[in-house]
């Protein structure tokens, strides 16, 4: 009887996320409304750091474990805050769409990050309390086309000369960034939940995709031949029984090969004009061959 074939291990990831943003712009009531998926009460601010977990599956499969680290926006706790988002894999910087002071201070809080968290920091800037703009439009103070295109000159180096084509009746969607491929920007509603869910999903994807692009590099350098190897012969740096005193990545070869005092951007096994590899000619030299 032919044995049963055991199930594949479901994929899994887990990844910290760092919420930061000034004091009251939203920042409790979006993780809260992400966990609970909840209509929110009376939310208390946050004093140091709240930690908490969710899990969530991607689209293809994946098991993620997401810790969402919501840290306090006063000032007298910016220097613990830096304490959090340090090896965090993505941040949410928030600022609420009705105060203007709030986007200014989400700034530094990117400023920040850039100079302290990982060069592969997943960044979304999220503007908050969008459902008091859906009640009174006048109260807007962050038009969406100025937070779109701040997030395109920060994160991605572009500057935009025009915003993306839209609808009014999907204007008001939290989705609508998403849909029209701005994934680093995005308005979210926390009292009916709109955007948010979306908005987690998408985070989620980009770190799963992230993770894979890593581990597709590793397998890459991995499998990447050492000086010489290609020909069978022993690395003294790289070789699978490498002896060498140091070893260093693929990336420093050239580097390593000067310090030999060989030509660098060559592959193979080189032998120096002082040196010979012809059995005869080392002894007419005296040498031993």
């Amino acid at each position: 009887m032919a044995a049963t074939p055991q199930p594949l291990p479901v994929p899994s990831l887990e990844a910290k996320i760092v919420v930061l943003g000034s004091q009251g712009v939203g920042k409790t009531s979006l993780v809260e409304r992400f966990l609970t998926n909840a209509p929110l009460q009376s939310v208390p601010s946050t004093v140091g750091a709240s930690f908490v977990t969710k899990r969530l599956i991607d689209e293809d499969g994946t098991m993620l474990k997401l810790q969402i680290w919501d840290t306090a926006g006063q000032e007298r706790f910016r220097s613990i805050s830096r304490l959090y988002y340090r090896g965090a894999q993505a941040a949410l910087l928030c600022y609420d769409i009705t105060d203007e002071l709030s986007f200014e201070e989400m700034k530094s809080w990117l400023r920040e990050i850039k100079a302290q968290a990982d060069d592969d920091l997943i960044v979304h800037i999220v503007g908050c309390k969008a459902d008091l703009v859906e009640d009174d439009p006048s109260r807007r103070r962050i038009p969406l086309e100025r937070a779109v295109a701040f997030a395109a000159e920060e994160l991605a180096g572009v500057t935009l000369s025009s915003t993306p084509n839209h609808s009014n009746s999907k204007r008001s969607s939290g989705q609508w960034l998403l849909d029209e491929g701005w994934s680093n920007c995005q308005e979210v509603n926390a009292v009916d939940g709109e955007g948010i869910e979306p908005l987690f999903r998408h985070l989620a994807r980009k770190l799963v995709e992230q993770k894979r692009k890593r581990d597709v590099q590793l397998t890459q350098d991995s499998q990447t031949p050492a000086i010489g190897s290609d020909s069978g012969s022993v690395d003294y740096f790289n070789g699978p029984h490498a002896t060498g005193s140091f070893r260093l990545g693929h990336g420093d070869r050239d580097k390593r090969r000067s310090w030999l005092g060989l030509p660098s951007g060559m592959e193979g096994a080189i032998t120096p004009a002082f040196m010979t590899t012809n059995a005869d000619e080392a002894r007419k030299r005296g040498r031993c061959c």
